[in-house]
């Protein structure tokens, strides 16, 4: 085999995004003459600018790429790309990630996907695409609405494991071209449905007034958002199942929750009873002392009722290995498959962990199964969809002779108990103003508690082994960049179903924000603040029912394009605003057909911690959105997706006997 000196692919002269002069000019003519016509009455009338402004936004070189000889840049012009590069050696790559940014008032739709200059004699040794961050590859249809974003990744490669290599050196000019053309205003997508639904019935939609996230890193004031409170024009069948309506997007998708299968009239009504799914028990602890095989998610078989692992390793659960298998499933047996399946979900003892247990059985129609929110439910981070740092509860009240400090230093692993401000001694009593104990009478200890809560005979708190004070510990447990590190419960069951039953759909769905809003609204005045008061609740945003659709922290966005909240795939649950507007009134005897299916099921927005308990928004048996479970129990897995605005809705009107039927 004969070794390259060089190997050489240079890149440029990247194009992207030309809008057809003839089709433009068309379009306006024929729009003008329908104005003309149509505005003939008397008064003043004012019609809106239209504008087309698709360009480039945000552009990053991925970590591993070769130093490039003209790095790639956006142009003044923020429509094109250029770039070259040298690839000399198999493996050798350059990726970069770019955002196609919709900043205008008209749709586009991609009608031409080619890259031009890739040679013969290039070709077998040359890797590259251009796909979505969710894996999905760029394609002609795919939308971009007004005000939209979607992320790029462009790469090209030497491929690797080749047979030969070039003689010479070749030299390669290439050019990406993405056309995107105007929405075409004849097709019927599920917006040009709303519309329609509005006109024939619009007390079934409410249109959203506030501010909303369904863009990470991005909360406006909604201008999109309708809410469907129609029970016969709510409906959908995708992907072969039932699906319920819930809102609009921002970015003009339709987010829907799961509803069950279809009957075998394919209608999706609430008589179907229970069907068959992944059945989980309530929060418990599992010995883990042996050596056992480790999955990051799994397959089943409904038929079998069988579980396998996939993505395994083999572990022993101890101090030195749980970190390494938070989030993770097991059989408990060396062979990767079972009828009972455990996730492992917190650390309980160096042989213990708290878990959730699955089996295949019954399980209401509208869910895909149950599963405890979280297995752990003893800490603030269990609130998360996904968490890192986990402090757990303690209980017992300090020795009656133990100093209290309203404050800590701490030093080459000593903590220093601090009195209060305008103090000069430390306190031995618990008060709303003395958080901080050594549990003695000294004022130094290597670890020292924080009283949280303390009402009547209830004292609990954590143990600081290493962090600065009580805003680190909250910190790390909520707020932190790397708090998104491993799956909750229900975050592993939903993926799991994800990837078996839906993944072949993925280029059919946004990829919109899931909130999972931890920001507190009383940080100021609870326990976990060091000048608030020891019986008062850590309290977060949907524990009021006046909030609205936005989503503050970056960490609690949770998009698949987002790395602070990445999700695997496009798919959650539903948060507490979406639920609660979706009952007919605020009446305690009547809520919608979408939230009574006569269980009990999960939603995504934290709620509170008191005493020891996570509390996490959730719907009991009525339909009542209020009602509250801790993140330990077996409730049921609705999970919810939104389609991208580019679905065709084929039949279909909406009801539970002729549900709108999304073409494949």
């Amino acid at each position: 085999m004969k070794l390259l000196k060089r190997r050489k692919f240079v890149n440029h002269k990247k194009r992207i995004m030309y809008f057809s002069l003839f089709f433009m000019l068309l379009f306006i003519s024929i729009g003008y003459a329908y104005l003309s016509a149509a505005l003939s009455i008397n008064g003043h009338t004012e019609l809106s600018a239209n504008t087309w402004n698709i360009h480039f936004e945000n552009l990053s070189i991925a970590s591993g790429s070769v130093n490039a000889t003209t790095p790639v840049a956006i142009q003044s012009n923020t429509t094109s790309i250029n770039y070259s590069v040298e690839l000399g050696t198999p493996g050798d790559f350059y990726e970069f990630e770019v955002d196609v940014v919709n900043a205008g008032t008209i749709g586009g739709k991609i009608s031409l996907v080619n890259i031009q200059g890739i040679s013969s004699a290039a070709d077998p040794y040359l890797d590259q695409s251009i796909k979505y961050t969710n894996g999905n590859p760029v394609q002609v249809d795919d939308l971009l609405n007004p005000g939209a974003r979607k992320r790029i990744v462009v790469r090209v490669g030497y491929k690797e494991d080749l047979n030969s290599l070039p003689e010479d050196d070749i030299e390669l000019d290439l050019e990406l071209d993405i056309t995107y053309t105007q929405t075409n205003e004849e097709e019927i997508t599920t917006n040009t449905i709303i519309q329609q639904l509005k006109a024939e019935n619009s007390s079934c939609f409410t249109k959203y007034e506030g501010q909303v996230t369904d863009q990470v890193g991005q909360t406006v004031s909604a201008s999109n958002v309708y809410f469907n409170k129609c029970a016969d024009k709510r409906n959908i069948k995708f992907a072969g199942y039932c699906w319920q309506m819930i809102r609009t997007t921002e970015t003009g998708g339709i987010k829907m929750i799961y509803n069950g299968e279809p009957n075998q009239n394919g209608e999706c009504g609430s008589s179907r009873g229970d069907h068959k799914g992944i059945v989980g028990a309530n929060g418990t602890t599992q010995t883990l002392n042996v050596s056992y095989l480790y999955g990051d998610s799994f397959t089943y078989d409904i038929t079998n009722s069988t579980f396998t692992l996939t993505d395994t390793t083999t572990a022993t659960w101890s101090d030195s290995t749980y970190e390494n298998l938070l989030g993770k499933f097991t059989c408990k047996n060396t062979t990767g498959t079972c009828t009972t399946l455990y996730n492992v979900n917190g650390y309980s003892t160096n042989t213990t962990a708290y878990t959730s247990s699955y089996t295949i059985g019954d399980t209401n129609y509208a869910q895909i199964g149950t599963s405890s929110y979280n297995a752990n439910y003893r800490s603030p981070a269990m609130v998360g969809y996904m968490f890192n740092k986990v402090y757990n509860y303690k209980s017992g009240a300090p020795t009656s002779e133990s100093l209290m400090g309203n404050d800590v230093s701490y030093s080459n692993g000593t903590y220093t108990l601090l009195p209060a401000s305008g103090e000069s001694e430390l306190g031995t009593t618990m008060d709303a103003t003395h958080h901080y104990t050594c549990n003695s009478t000294s004022s130094t200890c290597n670890k020292v508690r924080y009283y949280y809560y303390s009402i009547g005979y209830s004292n609990y708190y954590i143990e600081l082994n290493g962090a600065e004070n009580i805003q680190a510990v909250v910190n790390e447990m909520l707020y932190n960049d790397n708090v998104n590190t491993y799956n909750s419960s229900i975050k592993g069951i939903i993926d799991s179903w994800y990837a078996q039953n839906l993944s072949s759909r993925t280029n059919m769905l946004e990829d919109t924000v899931y909130c999972n809003a931890r920001n507190m609204i009383n940080q100021a005045t609870n326990g976990w603040n060091k000048d608030g008061s020891l019986s008062t609740s850590m309290n977060f945003k949907n524990y009021t029912l006046n909030n609205d659709l936005s989503c503050i922290n970056g960490t609690d966005q949770f998009s698949v394009g987002n790395d602070k909240a990445k999700l695997t795939y496009p798919v959650s649950l539903a948060t507490h605003k979406e639920l609660y507007t979706l009952t007919n009134n605020n009446s305690s005897t009547y809520y919608s057909t979408l939230t009574n299916t006569g269980d009990s099921w999960w939603g995504l927005s934290p709620h509170y911690f008191l005493n020891y308990q996570t509390i996490v928004r959730d719907v009991n048996f009525d339909g009542d959105v209020n009602y509250d479970y801790y993140v330990g129990y077996a409730g049921g897995v609705r999970l919810v997706v939104s389609l991208n605005a580019g679905v065709v809705i084929s039949s279909g009107d909406g009801s539970e006997e002729s549900p709108f039927v999304i073409s494949e």
